[in-house]
This record gives structure tokens, C-alpha cells and sequence, in this order.
């Protein structure tokens, strides 16, 4: 039923003059499954149109549409046969100056050329990892920092092109999820949140009551009033304003890029065409700001200690910085190393979507062993790791994940799987070790996380140890895979023997672990024994979409740039 619903990410828009204007004056969308409530707003954008006056595919079989002129095969010549996934892969592999040769070519290659994404991934192979201006658009961004344009003006003289006449799915889709709001997603009814995750006040929280009602049975929770006294939260907030003043100067990490604050910021404000904005995500945040923000917050005691502490300098990455538009976000995910997390927002509001370890949210597909991450089942044959972008993922498969795990599924088995609930000012989420989940800014936002090891997931992150060392990942100092586990243990058996032992004990409790292999291993195994000793492989055959982080051998220019999915 699942592959039915790539049918709804088609939709139709109704240009009444293309010509006038690239923004089309009436939108009708269609959907082959309606999965929303009744009484539920209608969730399409209403002002998606392309910038460039780009429509869907769909358009031309509209009533009427035999009038409207379609420009692609005089526009193209011999490269109107390829499809547009195939001409887009074969405009990928052209240089800069080659995209801005054909953008004069024809208004077909004008609006081919431009995509953005073509763009993007030109600044990010030029960029060696830093950015330091932004200009509205990758394109833009590009020419400023490595073309002959120290002064760029304020107006582009290829603004005021349009290319009516194109119809395209492929170059739309960016448009429509950067012009949809997923806040009705979370909020369909002002008065009536769309929320099924657990609430408690920080003030009835204790260690023993916390582990009772929430770890020990692995729940989610949304606490409030739990970060009051956090200077970060009243003497010196934590806004966009008041950090860009503060460190303006000083580089984060967002994605693919270090860049200043003051450039992340002027990024913030004007990605108002991106389907997937720069999220930053730094875990380094502290030392950057001279240990200043890391007085300004304090971990919560109700959550217990972290046994990860006693590894000291070479612990994994445990704290970051997160900032964000609206939009910008992690897919889903389960957090590195078997740990637990929490997320205190500090400013906007942040969408959480979350399921159990045991159930795979749809539209995600793994191996066995969780170690390859895809957007598609169809990727698997192929070998490779695509990520599907956060609002794909509502626009595709948000309401049939409601409808088949919501409050109101049908069958009891799987009815209440799906966690929903939206995280505002002031308040934190606890996320238990393995879960799945996805998180979206609904507004532009600030918060500070950190991933955990106490008591209640030390059994679960101590099996991730033993049977899945290929996947630890973000430890420091000499630790590699195969030291970890014994490192990690041998501090529990010398600082806190008795919570080892507890752990050991219900460790030895559950059923034995069964080394499985990966996908890779399967296809590039020529016998039983030699793929055992391949495991460790399959994390690498995919290229860059996984989630965890490199080990870190010292270099901080190489923070694996996959931070981002650890939320």
C-alpha cells in the first residue's frame, strides 16, 4: 500500500497567465489516498509556485492545457529524449561555467540550468567545507565566492526571467516543499493540537520516579518547566539575535559548511527557496565560545548520571548547538551508540514525529543490522543511500503513517505506535534509546541537546557495543571499534561495579545475539566464512547518508558531517 502513496506527491497548478507572472493565481491539488481527518484544514501549499514559472508534469493534461506551449523539445534539441532525472544527473556532471553557457542557450536550459540542487552541490565541492557569503541562492553564492564578483549587485540582471512552458516534476518538487508549511501537520486545529506524546512537569520528577514512568518502560515524554532558571533562557537568551551579536564572528558547523554566525543568520533569513534549509548542528559549541554557553545551561538530575563521563576526554560526542529556520530539520534517525537524548528549546517551536525501535517508520528502509538508512526500497538493489527530505516524507506518507499507527489505528497491535507532539519555548523532549524519530523547526528555532548513558539504557548501549561495533561511532583519543567495548566496560567494572553488574546481569537475561550481515556483505560474499569478516564493510559501500559520527582522530575540520542527525 505504501508504494501507492508516491502518488500523492503529484499536484496540479492552474496558471491563469504564465506569462504575467511565475506565480500561479489558482492551485487544485489531487491525491489518489485521502487519509485526513474530515474536519482537517487542506494541507497543500497555497502559493508553491516555481519561481521561474515552472508547473508539474501534470498540467498538461488539463482541461485547456492543449493551448499552453511546451517549450522542452525546441528548448532542448537532441537532449529533449533524456528524462528529466536523467538530464538533471547529466547536468550535475558539468562545471560552472558550462551551467551558465546553457542558462543562454534557451529558456528550456535556462530553467534546467538553474536547479538548484545542480548548484548547491557545486559550492559544497568548491567550498572545501566553508562558507562565507550568501546571496540568496546557491547560484548566486557560487559566483560571489568563486567567480569574478567581489561586488555583487543588488539586482541579478537574470531576475526577471521567466521560462513559462516548462512542465516538470522533477524541477517543481523543491518549489512545492519549500513553499508548504508542515504546521498543520502538528497543528490541524488552533484549539486542537495533534499531540500523543506523554506530558510531566519537571517539578514532580525525581531519579526514581523519572526511570519508573518513562526510561524503564521506554516512553517519550514533553516536560515543562524544566529549564526556567537556565540563564540561556532568561538572563541571556538564546535567540538568533542575541547569539548572532554574541558570536558573530565565530564559525559553526551547519551540514556540509562552517560558516560565521552573522553568515548563518543572513542565510536564515532568506532560504525562503529551499526545499532543505542548512540545519547548524555543532558539537563544539562550547569550547568555540570559550566555554561561556556551557555555563549558561545545566543537564537535567532527574535523567541520572552519565556513565559515558567516566571515559573522560575520549568519550563520544554528547552535546550540541542546534539553530534553524523554519523547515530545517533531521529525518528520521535512532541515535548514536544506543544512547538516550534530550532537547530543550529555547526559542521557536520544534514538530516531533517518533516511533519505537521495533517499527520502522514507512517510507524508511533498512538492512538487517540498521547500519544503511534509505529513502526508497527500490534503492536496495541499487546499493545506495538516499535520504528522503522531511517534507517529502509529510507530503508521501505522513497520513498513512497516522491512519496505520495514530491513537486511532485499527489493529491494536500497532494502534498508539506513532508518537506525535510539538516542543515549544521552555520545554524539553526525552527521547529513550532507539527510537526513531524526526524533528522539524515549525518556527525559527534554538535548542541545545545532549545523548545520555545512565542505568536505564546502559544495557541497551552496552549489546550496541558488543554486537554492532561497526557502528559506534564519534568516540575520541585512541578508541577504535574494537576497543571500545572493552574501554567502556572495564571503566563501569572500576567506577560502578554494581550498575555493571545489573546491566551485565540483564544483559546475559535476554536472548543471544545473532551476527547478521548487511546487503553489501551478501552481494560481495563468496562463502559463509568470508562474510563474517566483511561486516564491517557495509557502512562505507553507500557513500554519505548514515547516522552517527566518524571517530575522531584530532582534526576538527573533519567533524563527520552527518551531526545533523543526531537529535
Amino acid at each position: 500500500m505504501e508504494g501507492s502513496l508516491t502518488a500523492t506527491r503529484v499536484r496540479f497548478a492552474v496558471d491563469d497567465d504564465p506569462d504575467e507572472d511565475s506565480r500561479p493565481s489558482k492551485r487544485r491539488r489531487t491525491e489518489s489516498l485521502q487519509l485526513s481527518g474530515k474536519d482537517e484544514p487542506p494541507r497543500n501549499a497555497a502559493h508553491c509556485g516555481h519561481r521561474l514559472g515552472v508547473l508539474p508534469t501534470g498540467n498538461l493534461f488539463l482541461e485547456g492545457s492543449s493551448t499552453r506551449r511546451n517549450i522542452r523539445l525546441e528548448g532542448l534539441g537532441k537532449f529533449d529524449v533524456l528524462s528529466d532525472a536523467v538530464l538533471l544527473v547529466v547536468l550535475a556532471s558539468f562545471d560552472a561555467d558550462t551551467l551558465l553557457a546553457l542558462r543562454a542557450a534557451s529558456r528550456a536550459f535556462f530553467a534546467y540550468s538553474s536547479h538548484e540542487p545542480l548548484w548547491k552541490d557545486l559550492v559544497v565541492s568548491r567550498a572545501n567545507g566553508k562558507l562565507e557569503y550568501w546571496e540568496g541562492s546557491w547560484r548566486k553564492t557560487y559566483i560571489r565566492s568563486f567567480g569574478r564578483c567581489n561586488d555583487p549587485p543588488s539586482e541579478w540582471p537574470t531576475d526577471s526571467i521567466r521560462t513559462p512552458g516548462i512542465y516538470s516534476d522533477e524541477l517543481y518538487q523543491p518549489a512545492l516543499c519549500a513553499h508548504t508549511s508542515l504546521t498543520p501537520y502538528f497543528l490541524p486545529h488552533p484549539t486542537r493540537p495533534r499531540c500523543t506524546i506523554a506530558k510531566a512537569d519537571a517539578g514532580s520528577l525525581a531519579a526514581d520516579i523519572f526511570s519508573r514512568l518513562y526510561a524503564i518502560p521506554s516512553r517519550p515524554v514533553l516536560i515543562s518547566n524544566a529549564i526556567n532558571d537556565w540563564p540561556s533562557f532568561q538572563q541571556s537568551p538564546w535567540t538568533m539575535d542575541a547569539l548572532e551579536t554574541r558570536f558573530k564572528d565565530i564559525s559553526f558547523r551547519a551540514e556540509a559548511f562552517d560558516l560565521p554566525f552573522h553568515v548563518y543568520r543572513q542565510y536564515s533569513d532568506d532560504c525562503d527557496e529551499e526545499d532543505s534549509p542548512l540545519y547548524l548542528f555543532d558539537s563544539r559549541f562550547v569550547e568555540k565560545t570559550g566555554g561561556d554557553m556551557g555555563k549558561e545551561y545545566t543537564p537535567f538530575p532527574f535523567f541520572g548520571e552519565d556513565l559515558f563521563a567516566l571515559l573522560g576526554k575520549e568519550r563520544p560526542n554528547y552535546r550540541w548547538l542546534i539553530a534553524g529556520p523554519s523547515r530545517s530539520g533531521s529525518t528520521f534517525h535512532k541515535d548514536p551508540n544506543g544512547t538516550s537524548a534530550w532537547n530543550a528549546v529555547l526559542c521557536g517551536r520544534k514538530g516531533w514525529v517518533m516511533f519505537p525501535p521495533d517499527v520502522c517508520p514507512p517510507g524508511v528502509y533498512t538492512n538487517e543490522d540498521e547500519s544503511e538508512v534509505r529513502a526508497s526500497d527500490t534503492d536496495k538493489a541499487m546499493g545506495v543511500l538516499i535520504a528522503m527530505l522531511i517534507l517529502e516524507w509529510f507530503l508521501t506518507y505522513f497520513d498513512y503513517a497516522w491512519n496505520t499507527y495514530g491513537p486511532s489505528a485499527k489493529d491494536p497491535e500497532l494502534r498508539g505506535k506513532m508518537v506525535v507532539g510539538v516542543c515549544g519555548r521552555g520545554e524539553v523532549v526525552y527521547v529513550p534509546s532507539g527510537w526513531w524519530h524526526l524533528v522539524v523547526n515549525l518556527d525559527e528555532s534554538v535548542a541545545v541537546t545532549q545523548n545520555f548513558v545512565s542505568e536505564n539504557e546502559l544495557t541497551n548501549v552496552i549489546r550496541f557495543m558488543r554486537d554492532k561495533p561497526d557502528q559506534l561511532s564519534g568516540f575520541k583519543g585512541s578508541l577504535t571499534p574494537s576497543t571500545i567495548y572493552e574501554r567502556f566496560t572495564r571503566a563501569l567494572r572500576e567506577n560502578a561495579p554494581e550498575t555493571y553488574a545489573k546491566a551485565i546481569d540483564a544483559l546475559e537475561k535476554t536472548l543471544p545475539s545473532v551476527k547478521r550481515e548487511s546487503v553489501w556483505d551478501k552481494v560481495v560474499s563468496t562463502s559463509a566464512d568470508e562474510s563474517a569478516t566483511i561486516d564491517g564493510d557495509a557502512g562505507d559501500a553507500g557513500g554519505g547518508f548514515s547516522f552517527g559520527f566518524e571517530f575522531d582522530e584530532g582534526d576538527d575540520e573533519d567533524e563527520e558531517l552527518n551531526d545533523t542527525m543526531n537529535l
